[in-house]
């Protein structure tokens, strides 16, 4: 049987696969940022709860590097989004 980190690991090559074939396809730039910028969030709150191991630790710590996280993406979001107008 296959260990949780093992399989967490998987997931996230995997979400980093499809991140990266988006980032190839043909699509408007704009149509790329939104699931690009997800997978990013999904995969840095996987590596936070299960490699970070904070997932049991008390929420004031588990927020604050959350939402360390969510501010660094939303900034690469407007940041490519003011680049583009």
């Amino acid at each position: 049987m296959m260990k949780a980190a093992t399989f967490q690991w998987l997931i996230l090559l995997a979400m980093t696969a499809v991140a990266v074939g988006l980032s190839q396809a043909s699509l408007s730039d704009n149509a790329i940022l939104a699931p690009v910028l997800l997978t990013t969030l999904v995969k840095g709150r996987i590596v936070i709860d299960r490699f970070m191991a904070l997932q049991g630790a008390i929420a004031p710590w588990r927020w604050v590097v959350l939402g360390w996280l969510v501010v660094v993406v939303g900034l690469i979001g407007y940041a490519f989004h003011m680049a583009q107008t």
